[in-house]
């Protein structure tokens, strides 16, 4: 059986009192105790445009299982950014759209996703950006 985890490490010294926040999970299939068994491997994908592009598509996958999304501007630029919305365009502001957020420069995330619509991303600059990402799933 395959395990897949995910740890989160959270420490800040914001309030008057520090926070410690120290998170594993195990990835696992949609109500069961086995683990998620496969993956697309991870990828990456430079941008040389501000065009959005679905770069996860729902028709690969099998809707509706406890798949999950990972996602990194490997840039270190905090300025330029990707904006991150499921369905088919990334734009900000597009109402065909739910934008999930903007992923900046050496930001990261992971996300549970139903494998119902696409994922795309549009870059901020028209400057090369580069994007690393992979799917788990059932």
């Amino acid at each position: 059986m395959a395990t897949t985890n995910a740890t989160l490490t959270i420490n800040s010294d914001i309030m008057d009192y520090p926070i410690a926040i120290n998170k594993t999970m195990e990835m696992k299939k949609l109500q069961s105790t086995a683990g998620l068994e496969e993956t697309t491997g991870l990828r990456t994908k430079k941008f040389e445009s501000a065009s959005a592009v679905s770069i996860i598509l729902a028709a690969d996958f099998t809707s509706g299982k406890a798949s999950k999304v990972y996602m990194r501007n490997t840039g270190s630029d905090s300025t330029k950014f990707f904006y991150v919305a499921k369905n088919a365009s990334a734009a900000a502001g597009d109402t065909a759209d739910v934008t999930i957020g903007k992923l900046h420069g050496g930001e990261w995330m992971l996300i549970p996703w139903l494998a119902d619509v696409n994922i795309t991303v549009a870059p901020s600059s028209a400057e090369v950006m580069t994007l690393e990402y992979i799917v788990f799933e059932e």
